[in-house]
């Protein structure tokens, strides 16, 4: 995780779909961080993406020494999800999402995908520990793209929707395990204004295959020159 202590972005930087006000309310944006490259055909991609917190925002905190709810309280928790109250509650859970709409897999990874998603273990959203407060901004990298092993296709490559929060895991009065997200934030957009895209670039010929080449095609040449004289 980077962590910036300014709320200022890039004019290019359009805000995420904010989540609604939870509890407490933790409120913001969320945005690709580079979002467009050029990339070698057999290159990992990192997907890095900025959260930032609005000047109004509560602080988010996480704390990982203390499991199972990492510093939050059960006063800070919804009671019910979806209408089904909570009976109790067992633990506080990141998460991350995305979409199968993305171009580098074929709905999340048929057969033909391009790429592979990978979820990162360092500088991850899954390692946050500490607190943002108010106008801080964060980059985490939420995935990594692992390309095929013959490397990727030529082509442009997008991907629309991902996304990070937190969610509170526990049981209704039937001793069932019901979810209910405490605050989520997207990078939700269908067009080129926030989408994650990179450009695959050809895999180039080494310079020594062009020699090669070239010295073939002078005895092709040659060949056919000896057999015209005489």
């Amino acid at each position: 995780m980077k962590l910036h202590s300014s709320i200022g972005m890039a004019a290019l930087t359009i805000a995420a779909l904010q989540s609604a006000p939870a509890y407490p309310a933790v409120m913001g944006s969320l945005v690709f961080t580079e979002p467009t490259a050029t990339v070698a055909a057999n290159e990992i991609i990192d997907v890095w993406v900025t959260l930032t917190l609005e000047e109004s925002s509560d602080p988010l905190s996480y704390d990982r020494s203390s499991p199972p709810f990492y510093g939050w309280q059960e006063a800070d928790f919804p009671t019910d999800a979806n209408g089904a109250p909570f009976a109790s509650y067992e633990r506080a859970v990141l998460y991350t999402t995305r979409t199968c709409s993305d171009t580098f897999t074929l709905n999340c990874g048929d057969a033909g995908s391009q790429y592979s998603f990978s979820v990162p273990t360092a500088n991850a959203w899954f390692t946050f520990d500490g607190t943002m407060n108010p106008g801080d901004r964060a980059d985490f990298l939420l995935y990594q793209l692992i390309p095929d092993a013959d490397g990727a296709e030529p082509g442009i490559y997008e991907l629309h929707t991902a996304g990070l929060g937190l969610s509170v895991q526990g049981w209704d009065g039937s001793g069932n395990s019901i979810v209910e997200e405490l605050f989520g934030f997207r990078t939700t957009c269908m067009d080129a204004s926030c989408t994650f895209s990179r450009e695959v670039a050809p895999i180039p010929i080494p310079a020594a295959m062009w020699l090669f080449g070239s010295a073939l095609l002078g005895l092709v040449g040659f060949s056919r020159h000896r057999e015209g004289v005489g």
